[in-house]
């Protein structure tokens, strides 16, 4: 029996070992990640912790993470098993920044000059709506474009049924400069900040 416990023993602290050696250094990455998603989803779209939790940060291991939101602060934080926590600050003008030990928040720092025109015209020569002019809220129908099969990939594009195989948020079809198909996922719309990656 005394050797059975050693070996289990024994067993549980390879197991460790093994564990720590192997995934220690991944908490900060899943931290950093889960914090830094959950500024940006929070303080720029304004969406809920619970909303970014299951729509965004529902991947493989970032789920192991703990997140917090400071809303005086305009910060979150998030850490896994209380190890490894990160911080991500939001600063009007710049967003949300991922940041160290070492990062003094209480320095004054530069915002970008940036010039937003807004002007009256329609989309895609202004901010404003485009034209509508016929039935159905579109501004040009184009006889070469079957809109049964682009309303068909376009609805194939998201997901069903509560699958989360997709998560596609939004699809704009631009065509002559004219939107011939637009669709958002649940809780999004034209207004949304959506996530991006590299080949947005």
């Amino acid at each position: 029996m005394k050797k059975l416990f050693k070996f289990l023993g024994l067993a549980l602290f390879v197991f460790l070992i093994y564990f720590g050696y192997t995934t220690y250094p991944k908490l900060d990455l899943i931290s950093g990640f889960s914090a830094k998603s959950m500024a940006s989803g929070h303080f720029i779209d304004h969406r809920s912790q619970e909303t970014i939790e299951k729509g965004d940060n529902d991947i493989e291991k970032i789920t192991l993470a703990k997140n917090k939101i400071d809303e005086n602060g305009k910060f979150a934080t998030s850490s896994v098993f209380g190890f490894k926590e990160r911080k991500a600050i939001y600063r009007e003008g710049l967003g949300a920044t991922l940041i160290n030990a070492d990062f003094d928040i209480s320095k004054p720092y530069k915002v970008p000059k940036r010039t937003k025109i807004n002007n009256n015209l329609p989309f895609p020569y202004g901010n404003n709506e485009p034209k509508v002019s016929l039935p159905n809220g579109m501004d040009s129908v184009f006889a070469n474009i079957d809109y049964e099969k682009l309303e068909k990939a376009v609805a194939n594009a998201f997901d069903v049924n509560g699958k989360i195989n997709k998560r596609t948020r939004s699809v704009l079809v631009i065509y002559k400069d004219k939107i011939i198909a637009e669709k958002y996922d649940t809780g999004f719309d034209k207004n949304s900040k959506i996530l991006g990656w590299s080949m947005t």
